[in-house]
């Protein structure tokens, strides 16, 4: 697997081979989310990518397109871009507050004027968001269940349940809490005891392998559980 170094260097090489093409109608372009911070990990994590255009083209939308396809290997995963206009920032807050939220929070800049520092969402707003997204995964969770599909799906579903709390309980906490530290407070706060979320992150980081496919089922069953759990909390979260 590349280095952090190494990705972090591909990033940047990228984010200047974009700003080169895009020119002056480049606003603002930010890597975010785990890709900005120590929580990426090259087997599973995408990289995101924000690109603010003065004005969202059609000709670099192509433009854009073309120049990341060749970009994207099984260890330099490309996420599709977020590319918007800078107004987006600004009406986009109700209806996309923990997206716009954890960009603000977890991004580096690769060219342009940083115009996502500030975003301010409303806390109420960011509530109803987390809600609705944390009902939404467990129903996807239970569809996985019923489906039962095969042992690669499962990993990759639990491993995209995993990254989506992560983002929705770092939401709600309104803290750049990571990895262990975070659902540290939430167990503390609730009395909750999530022992297969910790098992994911460990397995995400490296320090445990994926189960075999009977313990795998076991996993799955716990984490919906705890899933559960956690729907709950959310529900019942007031800041």
């Amino acid at each position: 697997m590349p280095s952090d170094s190494t990705i972090h260097a591909a990033i940047d090489n990228l984010g200047q081979t974009l700003s080169q093409a895009l020119g002056s109608n480049l606003a603002c372009l930010a890597v975010y989310g785990s890709a900005a911070d120590d929580t990426f990990r090259p087997e599973h994590s995408d990289i995101n990518l924000l690109v603010v255009l003065h004005d969202v083209a059609f000709a670099d939308l192509e433009l854009i397109g073309e120049l990341l396809r060749p970009q994207a290997s099984p260890t330099f995963r490309l996420a599709t871009p977020l590319v918007i206009a800078p107004s987006f920032l600004r009406d986009a807050r109700d209806s996309f507050p923990i997206e716009l939220a954890d960009i603000a929070r977890r991004h580096r800049m690769l060219a342009g004027d940083d115009l996502v520092s500030e975003i301010q969402v409303s806390t109420a707003r960011l509530r109803d968001e987390a809600e609705r997204e944390a009902r939404g995964k467990l129903l996807r969770l239970r569809a996985l269940i019923m489906h039962r599909p095969g042992a690669k799906e499962v990993r990759e579903g639990l491993m995209g349940l995993l990254s989506s709390f992560t983002i929705i309980e770092r939401a709600l906490m309104q803290e750049d809490a990571k990895g262990l530290d975070l659902l540290e407070r939430i167990e503390a706060r609730q009395s909750l005891r999530l022992i297969s979320l910790r098992r994911l992150q460990k397995i995400r980081d490296g320090a445990e392998s994926w189960p075999e496919e009977v313990s795998l089922h076991d996993l799955l069953r716990d984490t919906a559980s705890e899933v559960e759990s956690l729907v709950q909390w959310v529900d019942q979260h007031e800041g």
